[in-house]
C-alpha cells in the first residue's frame, strides 16, 4: 500500500505545479496585437536646430513626424531645443546618453554630429540635411549614423514654375504684378539645402521665362525675423519683385509678412505655410516629417540604414503646397507637367545657384 501511494503523490505534486504556473502565465504565449513595449524604441530623441520647433517650417516639420511615430510606437518622448550652434555637442551627448536613437535636424550639426556620434558608438543617429564631418567639412561615414538627404531643387523647381508662369501671363491674368517682371529670393545661411532649393527656382523660372529676372540675398540666419523682412522689403521696393521665395526657416517668416505688408505675393517653404497669411500662393515642400517618420519606424523594425536613399518626387520626399485661388488655374497643368518631366529623367534640374 506504501509502494502505491508514492507514485500518486508525485503526480499530484506535478499537477498543483502545473496550475501555479498556468496562473502565473510562466509559459503561455502572447496573444496580445501589434507591438509589444519590449520591441518598441526606449527612447528617441529629436535635437532641433536653432530655430526651434515654433519655426512654423523645417524643425516643426520634424517634429510631426516625430509626434507620428511616437504616437505608433509609445517611445520615451524627448525634444531638445538648440539656443545656438554652441549648444549643438552638448545636446546630442545628452540625447545619446538616454536614446536609442538621436535624430539631429539641419545641416549645422554635421560636425558636432560626427563627434558625438563616434564617441557613442552602440547608439544610432540620423541627421537631416547633412552626413556627419570632420573639422574640415570632409563627409565622414559612420556605421551608426544615417544622413537624410533630399533633392530640395526639385521643390525648388516647382515653386519657380509657379513664379515664372505667373510672370510670363504678366498684368492680364495677374493683375498685382508690379510690372519689372522680377521675383527675389530670401535664404538664410548659403548652405547645400538652401541653395538647391533656390538653384531649382532659379532655374524652372527661367525656363518658363527667360526674361524674368531672380534676385537671390542671404540674411545669414534662420531664427532673425526682421532681417528676412528687411530684405524682402529691399527685393520689394527697389527692384519690384513682385514674388518672394523665403528658404530662411523662421527667419523667413519675416519676408511672408512683408509680401503681405507691400501687396504683393509669396511662396513658403519645407512645409505649407499658407496658414502665415494670404500672401502665400504655395510652398515648396521638403517631407521632414516623412523621413523622420520612417527613419523612426525603420529603426523599430530593425532595418536602420546608414546608407539610406534620398527623398525626392518619386518617394514623395519633396513636392509643392496647393496653389492659392490667386494662381491662374492653367499654371497647375505646367507644374504637374514639370513633375512628370522630372520623375521621368527627362528635365535634370541643377542644384547649384546661378550668380
Amino acid at each position: 500500500m506504501r509502494r502505491s501511494g508514492i507514485p500518486s503523490l508525485f503526480v499530484s505534486l506535478l499537477v498543483l505545479c502545473g496550475i501555479l504556473l498556468s496562473a502565473c502565465g510562466g509559459s503561455a504565449p502572447s496573444t496580445s496585437g501589434g507591438n509589444s513595449s519590449s520591441s518598441a524604441p526606449k527612447s528617441v530623441t529629436l535635437v532641433t536646430d536653432i530655430g526651434g520647433l515654433n519655426d512654423q517650417s523645417f524643425n516643426h516639420s520634424a517634429y510631426i513626424g516625430y509626434s507620428k511615430a511616437l504616437d505608433e510606437l509609445k517611445f520615451r518622448r524627448q525634444v531638445i531645443e538648440s539656443k545656438s550652434q554652441n549648444d549643438y555637442v552638448g545636446n546630442l551627448t545628452r540625447a545619446a546618453q538616454t536614446s536609442d536613437l538621436v535624430i539631429g535636424v539641419g545641416f549645422l550639426m554635421a560636425t558636432a554630429m560626427d563627434q558625438v556620434a563616434k564617441a557613442n558608438p552602440t547608439k544610432s543617429f540620423a541627421l537631416i540635411d547633412a552626413c556627419p564631418s570632420d573639422a574640415k567639412g570632409n563627409c565622414d561615414p559612420l556605421k551608426n549614423v544615417a544622413p537624410l538627404f533630399f533633392k530640395e531643387q526639385q521643390a525648388g523647381c516647382l515653386a519657380g514654375v509657379v513664379a515664372g508662369q505667373m510672370e510670363a501671363l504678366g498684368k492680364s491674368k495677374v493683375s498685382k504684378l508690379l510690372g519689372n517682371n522680377t521675383i527675389g529670393a530670401v535664404g538664410g545661411q548659403p548652405i547645400p539645402p538652401v541653395d538647391h532649393y533656390i538653384a531649382g527656382y532659379q532655374f524652372c523660372a527661367r525656363k518658363v521665362d527667360p526674361n524674368v529676372t531672380v534676385k537671390v540675398s542671404y540674411s545669414n540666419s534662420f531664427d532673425n525675423t526682421a532681417a528676412c523682412q528687411d530684405i524682402a522689403n529691399n527685393q520689394i521696393g527697389t527692384y519690384k519683385a513682385d514674388i518672394i521665395f523665403q528658404v530662411a526657416g523662421g527667419c523667413g517668416v519675416g519676408a511672408l509678412q512683408a509680401a503681405k505688408a507691400k501687396g504683393v505675393y509669396s511662396i513658403g517653404v519645407d512645409s505649407d505655410q499658407s496658414h502665415v497669411n494670404d500672401s502665400v500662393i504655395t510652398s515648396a515642400v521638403k517631407r521632414v516629417d516623412q523621413a523622420v517618420y520612417v527613419t523612426i519606424k525603420n529603426f523599430e523594425a530593425g532595418k536602420f540604414s546608414s546608407n539610406p536613399p534620398a527623398f525626392d518626387l518619386t518617394n514623395d520626399g519633396v513636392g509643392y503646397a496647393p496653389l492659392s485661388s490667386q494662381v491662374p488655374a492653367e499654371i497647375k497643368t505646367t507644374v504637374d507637367k514639370y513633375i512628370q518631366d522630372i520623375k521621368s529623367g527627362a528635365l535634370q534640374v541643377p542644384d547649384t545657384v546661378q550668380k
